[in-house]
């Protein structure tokens, strides 16, 4: 019985030999290749937006030009209906916005004139077009990037 224990033992370690055997060149060339480091934050998202935007680091700069607007208020985003890349555009809006409100409002044309005028500008802190161009009459338009603009509503209030 105890001879049976050692063969056991002996089986299993002789595997577990082989496998870092194997495994250790093609764990230590990725180990190599890919280095550890600090973690960079939002750097899942940061790709897409340089992709759609433009703008190098937009994870970190849209939340500061969002901190302006105030803590009230919640955030109006618009994007084109079925574009699919404008309503990526306004979800990842959306999602650097946080804990902000966002409501995200889909228009069938590349105006809003229409639904501009449907918002309450006492709830509203800021309205965000993404591949949307806004109305020649609003003002304090802040360019964010390619594709996104930022109209501040200053008189937003809770």
């Amino acid at each position: 019985m105890r001879i049976r224990l050692y063969l056991h033992s002996a089986l299993w370690c002789s595997l577990f030999a082989v496998f870092v055997w194997i495994s250790f060149p093609i764990v230590g060339s990725a180990v190599r290749e890919n280095r550890f480091g600090p973690i960079e934050t939002n750097r899942s998202i940061d790709d897409y937006l340089v992709a759609l935007t433009g703008i190098q680091q937009a994870a970190e700069k849209l939340p500061d030009a969002f901190r302006h607007l105030g803590k009230e208020g919640q955030l109006i985003v618009f994007a084109r209906d079925k574009d699919s890349q404008g309503e990526f555009l306004a979800m990842l809006i959306g999602y650097i916005a946080w804990p902000r409100e966002i409501q995200i409002i889909k228009v069938p044309g590349p105006t809003v004139e229409k639904e501009i005028t449907e918002i309450n500008p006492g709830l509203v802190a800021g309205v965000v077009f993404c591949s949307v161009e806004p109305p020649q009459w609003l003002q304090h338009r802040v360019s964010l990037g390619r594709n996104v603009t930022l109209v501040p509503v200053t008189e937003a209030t809770p």
